[in-house]
């Protein structure tokens, strides 16, 4: 028992640094290419970009009506391949009804977030929808066969992608379009990989879905689209919503410093946080079921090591922010190193419960993250739209929105707990 234990733990660990390591390189390709990036566009730009892959960002969270988060969940694949094909119904309605919007409403969406620039590259936004979606539903699929260096591979992959179309088209000097069309390049980068791939090694039990079984899995699933897709809008508008606002009411300049800040503080950690997410996703819903007390004891380890792992890096870029930005973006990006001087503590606790807000979705307890994810945008939007209608500084809202967020994550950290606690209760009880 003990070595099957041990051995348990240590594959955990190795998926964790696959997939984490893939995640890794895939991104430091792209912080490697930004010094290159800040030189070749201007802080407007970056703006644009931030409003752009906010919106799209805020939308992919329900491209798929969240049937991809319970792909890993059934014990039987049959079952998983109902919610494959689910998914990528669900996907092809929302892409085609994110493009009925943009064609019609283009002007007024601008019009909204003070940028009339953007209207030109909205077409962008159901095409990069679609393709993030897809790559989405794959990549759950993968999660569940456990090919987490197949995952690893589309992470270099999106990395490199993006980084030398957005360099390339801006030798081109065709402005906000190659860091837009770029970071279409990166988001779909992998999807056909994973695609044939699945195909070739899972195309009898991909086969075995049916319109009844589909059906049958839309019911057996449905708190993840009536509850799941909710709360993950809210949950992807407390995020992006924020660069919004403060386009809305300092400009895209303000903006592109925000967003870079976020970008190189907070990408790289998210992104890792995402690979421990999804091996998370994978053990946590195998040991909710066989060991609710090695479920715990998952949740506390890597919320512990997560700390230890993103400690040193944010103290040393809440110290000297500015100095790092300056020297390596150049002198026109002084600003966003102060930001990351405000955002940096909360992006570490981040970065620790992130990952670990898996365990409301293993648990089926989406009302809760549906809750949290509310109170969160309200909190957060409302901060900064206080502070600017007051008319504060842009810096005295992004101080507002780090603490608000901080707070949050604190309280989600607890509620993860909490609903492990109850599930070991249930458990005893049953049995």
């Amino acid at each position: 028992m003990l070595l099957r234990d041990r051995l348990r733990k240590h594959r955990f660990l190795s998926d964790v640094l696959l997939v984490a390591g893939g995640t890794a390189i895939g991104q430091g390709i792209v912080v490697l290419a930004t010094p290159v990036l800040t030189r070749l566009y201007s802080p407007s730009d970056f703006g644009l970009l931030g409003i752009y892959t906010s919106i799209l960002s805020i939308l992919v969270v329900i491209a798929s009506l969240r049937f991809e988060l319970a792909i890993p969940l059934p014990e039987k694949d049959e079952t998983a391949a109902n919610l494959l094909l689910l998914a990528f119904l669900a996907l092809l309605v929302v892409g085609f009804l994110a493009g009925v919007t943009v064609w019609q409403f283009g002007d007024v969406i601008t019009g909204v977030i003070n940028a009339p620039n953007l209207d030109k590259y909205l077409w962008l936004i159901p095409v990069g929808l679609v393709a993030a979606g897809a790559y989405q539903i794959l990549n759950y699929w993968a999660v569940r066969k456990k090919a987490f260096s197949r995952i690893a591979q589309t992470k270099i992959n999106q990395g490199m992608a993006m980084a030398s179309a957005q360099i390339g088209l801006g030798v081109l000097k065709l402005g906000p379009l190659g860091l837009l069309t770029g970071h279409l390049f990166g988001q779909a980068g992998g999807t056909t990989t994973l695609a044939l791939v699945a195909w070739r090694e899972d195309a009898k039990i991909i086969k075995t879905a049916t319109l009844q079984g589909i059906c049958e899995a839309a019911n057996r699933y449905r708190r993840f689209p009536l509850l799941s897709s909710g709360s993950g809008l809210f949950n992807s508008a407390g995020l992006h919503l924020p660069l919004l606002l403060i386009a809305g009411f300092y400009g895209p300049q303000v903006a592109g410093w925000f967003m870079l800040g976020q970008k190189v503080i907070g990408t790289p950690m998210s992104l890792i946080g995402r690979a421990v997410a999804q091996v998370y996703l994978g053990e946590g819903a195998r040991l909710a079921r066989e060991d609710p007390l090695a479920f715990r004891q998952l949740f506390l380890s890597v919320a512990g090591k997560l700390l230890a792992y993103g400690l040193v890096p944010i103290v040393l870029l809440a110290v000297g922010g500015p100095f790092f930005f300056g020297l390596v973006f150049g002198d026109s990006w002084l600003e966003a190193g102060r930001y990351v001087q405000l955002l940096a503590l909360m992006f570490l606790v981040q970065f620790v419960v992130v990952p670990l807000s898996q365990t409301l979705n293993i648990l089926e307890k989406q009302d809760w993250q549906l809750a949290w994810d509310a109170g969160r945008l309200i909190l957060v939007s409302g901060g900064i739209g206080l502070v600017a209608g007051l008319g504060y500084s842009a810096w005295v809202a992004v101080l507002t929105y780090s603490l608000t967020m901080l707070v949050c994550y604190i309280l989600l950290f607890f509620l993860g707990h909490l609903a492990i606690a109850r599930h070991i209760r249930l458990k005893k009880l049953v049995f």
